[in-house]
């Protein structure tokens, strides 16, 4: 099996390092040509755009910056059809996005998190305009209002380093402008699915600008049938989010920005869950017909509530500049699920999440024109995250008895609070001609702090016995770095190497509060990249090859009817890593680019493994040393063409997105496996003058079953998918 392994990455990485040392080796000759070129600004429209992005908490050249960063703009969202976060990895191939039960789980160079629940932060940092968003549910967002998303690839431990040991995605929103404007946009889809996006900004007087934007799909056909009563499943009913900006600027030292947000979706696509293929059941099945049906005979649903609000002051003291930012959000997440999957009343779900957050960073940066750029900052964070009620409903033979009698449902009233406290520093200074190192340190300490009770329902008997269970306390702390080099070769060509360390806080498990807590992950990540612009600024390849340490990795297992949390010992993770773009004529751009990954436990002795076997599970304890990483994939790789012709009315325009996926296992026993896939993307857009946009799209042209949720529960193997093909119509226009 490992030869196996070896083999196909084998092909993988000749393949994608001939292509590399061919493109690097093209750019050499260019740069040669190049050499006296006196910057890399062009006017010429036929030219790749300068891209500016925030990774070191300041505005600079996506080319200047040595980090591996993804940056999709909100127009690259719109040609794609990016309506979520779960869409994102269409465009970032070293990014995988998948969602348990609504919980949104990104996974970055295989570094991220497969454990869902109340408390527990992915190693995927998500921050909306700087403000982190610790609750999973919260992660799983419509986008709208977007300027920009930046994915940082690899360990933020410096700048972003609140548990961002896989990597970081960052959405940026659109500020209000004095000038008003905004855009409508209206969609229809099969599956009855409607959509409305509406922005709207405009200033009052000279120094106030607001905007607002609002967002409502509701989708009437579900993709799927629940064979077991006939009603619509995989169907989202509602959702609507909605956010405003108020922005003030009393001087031209000052800017002041205070945003308001509200989301809520409901309906049945992330508690609609069946067999998953391999796993076979002593009940009857129904007729299910696609890979969107199920057969249950308690109805899945979610319900999904949260939103907050963030005040952004920004202070020029004319040797740097001052911000603050202060963020108050909250959500509840409600969702049902059948857990086994079947039309047999045997095990049902019922999760109630409550989350609360408040966070408040101050950092001061020094001037652009600073010859050592620095930045150094404070951070505090609170939360509170558990369950109202997190209810395991228990039917004929799954009844655990008692002296008092059989259980009917357990219920766990779990809460764990943590605070959290950061200080940290960076600074970037010229060492030789064209070259500068950066330093960066973080110290962070955390305290946890579980407590909870638990209730039983007997059947035919008493509701309610009640059993309370001690406090338990956890503190974790830990330093995490930053040192890179880099030279600029060229006006063109920048490289860099880099060491950096990322931390992950352990924590505890608010389902099942009896659980001791679970350890923190380390992550030393070591890398090298190039950032260029090549052949007159047609050409940008940013590359990376990298090598990760990881330690303790956090994993989850399905214990009867509830979820706990386990490390795994270590584990090691290589790879190549490019994002490319090319413009060969003014008309067209074609960008992409592709991951390639070999990882491996390299020690991890009390892993679970969950064997499909006639009519379940079978459960053992072993090795998992040289398994994959869970939802890894060898290979995978983007390509997103767009083509333009302008006309008498406007102009024709003509997207085309591929994205593959080479197949990863969903947990560390490597037996369930979601296989590869391809997925197109295609929009056909008729832009005229009076700023109407017309188009017609289709996602998923190849109809992928690409699993979100694949793990073995307590009596079976469950499986949910993405969205199948879909089509329509959009009709925009701007003001």
């Amino acid at each position: 099996m490992k030869s196996i392994y070896a083999s196909r990455f084998g092909i993988h990485a000749r393949l994608a390092a001939g292509c590399s040392l061919a493109i690097l080796g093209w750019s050499v000759n260019a740069e040669a040509q190049n050499l006296q070129s006196s910057g890399r600004q062009s006017t010429d429209v036929s030219d790749i755009p300068e891209i500016i992005v925030t990774a070191q908490r300041r505005n600079e050249s996506l080319q200047d910056v040595p980090i591996a960063v993804s940056a999709v703009s909100a127009a690259q969202l719109d040609l794609q059809g990016i309506t979520s976060t779960l869409d994102i990895g269409r465009a970032v191939p070293s990014l995988i996005v998948t969602q348990t039960f609504g919980y949104v789980l990104p996974r970055i160079r295989g570094v991220g998190n497969s454990v869902v629940g109340a408390g527990y932060e992915s190693g995927v940092a998500t921050y909306i305009d700087g403000v982190y968003l610790a609750a999973a549910p919260a992660g799983l967002l419509s986008l709208n209002n977007i300027e920009q998303i930046e994915v940082l690839k690899g360990p933020q431990g410096t700048l972003f380093g609140r548990n961002a040991t896989g990597g970081l995605v960052s959405i940026i929103t659109r500020e209000p402008s004095l000038t008003p404007g905004g855009t409508i946009e209206l969609s229809y889809g099969d599956y009855q699915t409607a959509t409305t996006n509406l922005y709207l900004t405009g200033g009052f007087g000279s120094s106030v600008a607001a905007d607002f934007a609002g967002h409502i799909s509701t989708q009437g056909q579900g993709y799927g049938i629940n064979r077991f009563n006939g009603r619509d499943v995989n169907r989202m009913d509602n959702d609507t989010a909605l956010r405003s900006s108020l922005l003030v600027t009393p001087g031209e030292d000052t800017k002041i920005r205070l945003t308001f947000d509200y989301e809520q979706n409901k309906g049945s696509n992330y508690g609609a869950v069946r067999l998953a293929p391999g796993t076979s059941t002593f009940f009857p099945q129904g007729p299910i017909q696609s890979a969107w049906d199920v057969d249950s005979d308690d109805q899945p649903y979610n319900q999904y509530k949260g939103g907050g609000v963030t005040a952004r002051i920004e202070q020029n003291l004319g040797f740097g500049k001052l911000t603050s930012i202060s963020a108050y959000r909250e959500s509840q997440n409600v969702i049902g699920v059948d857990a086994d999957a079947t039309p047999a009343p045997l095990l049902d779900l019922i999760e109630a999440q409550r989350d609360k957050q408040i966070s408040e960073e101050i950092n001061l940066t020094s001037n652009q024109s600073s010859l050592i750029k620095w930045v150094a900052g404070l951070y505090y964070f609170g939360a509170s995250s558990g369950y109202d009620t997190s209810q395991a409903a228990f039917f004929g033979f799954l009844q655990p008895p008692t002296p008092f009698g059989s259980i009917a449902a357990l219920n766990n009233f779990g809460r764990e609070r943590t605070e959290s406290y950061a200080g940290y520093a960076q600074a970037t200074a010229p060492v030789a001609k064209e070259t500068n190192l950066t330093v960066g340190l973080r110290y962070s300490s955390e305290r946890h702090i579980l407590d909870g009770y638990q209730t039983i329902d007997i059947a035919g008997g008493p509701s309610g016995l009640e059993t309370p269970f001690a406090t338990q306390t956890r503190s974790f702390s830990d330093p995490t770095w930053r040192v890179s080099l880099d030279h600029r070769f060229s006006p063109e060509l920048m490289a860099y190497v880099s060491e950096n360390r990322g931390f992950k806080s352990g924590g505890f498990n608010p389902q099942v509060p009896t659980d001791p807590a679970y350890e923190p992950e380390k992550l030393d990540a070591y890398e090298i990249g190039i950032k260029s612009d090549l052949f007159n600024r047609r050409l940008r390849l940013d590359a990376a090859v990298f090598y990760y340490d990881y330690a303790n990795l956090q994993v989850a297992k399905f214990t009867g009817s509830q979820t706990t949390y386990y490390n795994g010992a270590a584990a090691r993770i290589y790879g190549l890593d490019a994002d490319v773009e090319i413009r060969p004529m003014t008309n067209l751009t074609v960008s992409g680019g592709f991951t390639l990954l070999n990882d491996r436990f390299t020690n991890f002795p009390d892993a679970v493994f969950a064997f499909q076997v006639p009519g379940g599970l079978d459960t053992e304890i072993g090795s998992a040393a040289g398994n994959r990483l869970p939802q890894t994939a060898d290979f995978t790789a983007t390509v997103n063409a767009d083509y333009r012709v302008p006309t008498s009315f406007g102009g024709t325009g003509l997207n085309l997105s591929y994205g593959y996926n080479s197949g990863y296992y969903s947990q560390p026993d490597n037996i369930l496996r979601q296989p590869s896939y391809s997925t197109v993307a295609a929009s056909l857009r008729f832009e005229l003058k009076n700023g109407l946009l017309l188009s017609v799209w289709g996602r998923n042209l190849t109809n992928a079953k690409i699993a979100q949720t694949l793990a073995a529960g307590g009596f079976n193997s469950i499986v949910s998918y993405a969205p199948p093909l879909t089509y329509g119509a959009t009709v925009s226009a701007k003001f």
